[in-house]
């Protein structure tokens, strides 16, 4: 299994490392683009989420990805308080400005998971390689 672990800074987000630095691993582990496309999609929906949805000071974002033969897992973890995510999400109106995130996510990774940790919030998004 290879891994790579990004902790979020400003400068970090500013600059567009992340969708770099995730492409350039995804490369590495040759995943196919339209994997890339998902997982990227997906990490920078779930960080939006927790940038606009919490009121907590954030100290640091921490993203970890694992690369096996067959599956990517991306786990988040962040100081926010635990919101527990609600059942399956249903696509928001074509006029909604928000609510698109979370049906994203659960529409292309094969898990999602939202839990409490002990610094705060975990979420774990895992997707099967073909």
């Amino acid at each position: 299994m290879n891994s790579i672990k990004l902790t979020m800074s400003h400068s970090f987000w500013d600059n567009n490392l992340l969708c770099i630095e995730i492409e350039q691993f995804l490369e590495q582990n040759r995943v196919h683009s339209q994997q890339k496309f998902k997982i990227i999609t997906c990490v920078l929906e779930a960080l939006s989420n927790v940038l606009e949805h919490t009121d907590s000071q954030l100290e640091e974002i921490i993203i970890i990805l694992n690369c096996n033969s067959d599956r990517v897992t991306i786990d988040l973890l962040d100081n926010s308080p635990y919101t527990p995510l609600e059942g399956q999400v249903v696509c928001p109106s074509p006029l909604s400005l928000s609510g698109r995130g979370l049906w994203i996510m659960q529409s292309w990774m094969d898990q999602v998971r939202c839990q409490t940790s002990v610094a705060g919030t975990h979420l774990r998004l895992s997707l099967l390689r073909h």
